[in-house]
């Protein structure tokens, strides 16, 4: 009863992968056939908490399902330098049965048979990413198999890195090689690879955006993993933990996560314990996502915010300029950084809405969270 099927930690993969099916099946045709496709090079781009790093997981699982070799990176500043010093050089001296040879440099009297021996790494930690990837290749190719490099939390600090990433792996695929790349990132950071000078080769890559999960995509999201376990789940409970997390992955994650854990020692999860989760999922991702995802903006940014949220609905964009007390022009240049950065989505034309579900409610609980760095309502009460 205590094993929790439910996963609410970012990147980490849930037991069931709701949703992404239709997806994982491109990328299991490319391994399973080594068939050209689209998905051979693959861009992936979502707001926080949509699970972008899950489907990264996903695919290399695939991958190595079907004996692919996977080079996996977190894209920072230091990325190069470790792949080319450590990770690629200690993958070719496990897999490359020429990375260890035995030079005979002398012979011994005091043992039988004696021949002492050098041994000669050929793989000794030089920086050489094209070479080393392309003999990785060459040896997954051997065994009918392929490459796959796997890149994390594209930014437009970690640009560079992407560019000499992306210039071996399009050399190796113009020489028809077994090679695929996809990369993960927020949309401003793809929006920022796409536009860079040295990345056209991602201008062609398949673009794979993550929308949030269809209700009965939801429901069995939050189901299966309940009766996997051999607990239950009521109708109502069901459809009050569906709905309350509006098919976003995180709190999918969240409130099932919490509901579980309300009565472990019963067989059924009712829906005391879904409302219960729900409350507290609510709470926790204010400082999970929401937060967060302010912090990376400008203070005219949260101020569009701050200005769509008096609304229930979608906002006007012509209300929110009169709001900020700024001109349509002005306040466009917000709404397209918001759009870009996926914090914000456009549902008809002159509306903007909330792309991170609870945004609205957090910011007019939390006004000072729009205001990051001002005194909070806790700290103003000591100088009353």
């Amino acid at each position: 009863m205590h094993d929790n099927p439910f996963r609410p930690g970012f990147g980490i993969s849930p037991p069931m992968l709701a949703g992404r099916d239709a997806l994982l099946d491109e990328w299991r045709e490319v391994f399973g056939l080594g068939a050209w496709s689209p998905y051979r090079a693959a861009l992936v781009t979502g707001m926080r908490g949509v699970g972008k790093t899950v489907l990264l997981n996903a695919v290399e699982d695939a991958a190595l399902a079907h004996d692919w070799t996977v080079v996996h990176g977190t894209l920072h500043a230091g990325l190069i330098d470790a792949l080319e010093h450590d990770r690629l050089p200690a993958m070719l001296q496990e897999q490359d049965p020429d990375a260890v040879s035995r030079e005979v440099t002398g012979l011994t009297v005091s043992q039988l048979g004696g021949v002492r021996t050098d041994v000669q790494q050929r793989y000794d930690r030089e920086p050489r990413l094209e070479s080393m990837l392309a003999r990785l290749v060459e040896l997954a190719e051997a065994r009918g198999a392929g490459l796959l490099v796997s890149l994390d939390e594209v930014s437009k600090a970690s640009l560079e890195q992407l560019r000499r990433i992306a210039i071996a792996v399009q050399h190796l695929m113009r020489e028809d090689r077994r090679i695929a790349i996809v990369a993960a990132g927020v949309p401003a950071s793809i929006a920022a690879a796409l536009d860079a000078d040295g990345l056209t080769f991602f201008r062609r890559a398949q673009q794979v955006r993550l929308d949030t999960l269809t209700l009965p995509e939801t429901r069995a999201a939050v189901a299966e993993p309940v009766r996997s376990r051999g607990r239950t789940i009521g109708e109502a409970a069901l459809e009050r933990a569906a709905r309350a997390s509006e098919g976003y992955p995180y709190l999918v994650q969240s409130i099932g996560a919490r509901a579980w854990e309300y009565t472990p020692s019963t067989s059924e999860i009712t829906t005391d314990a879904v409302q219960h989760a729900v409350e507290v999922a609510y709470a926790a991702m204010g400082e999970s996502v929401i937060v967060p995802a302010l912090r990376g903006l400008s203070s005219r940014d949260r101020d569009y915010l701050l200005a769509m949220a008096q609304d229930d609905e979608p906002a006007s964009t012509a209300v929110v300029a009169e709001r900020m007390e700024t001109t349509a022009g002005n306040a466009a240049r917000q709404r397209a950084r918001l759009l870009d950065g996926g914090i914000i989505v456009a549902p008809a034309r002159g509306l903007v809405g909330f792309a991170i579900p609870r945004m609205r409610e957090h910011l007019r609980e939390h006004p000072h969270d729009a205001q990051l760095g001002m005194p909070t309502k806790a700290r103003e009460s000591f100088r009353a």
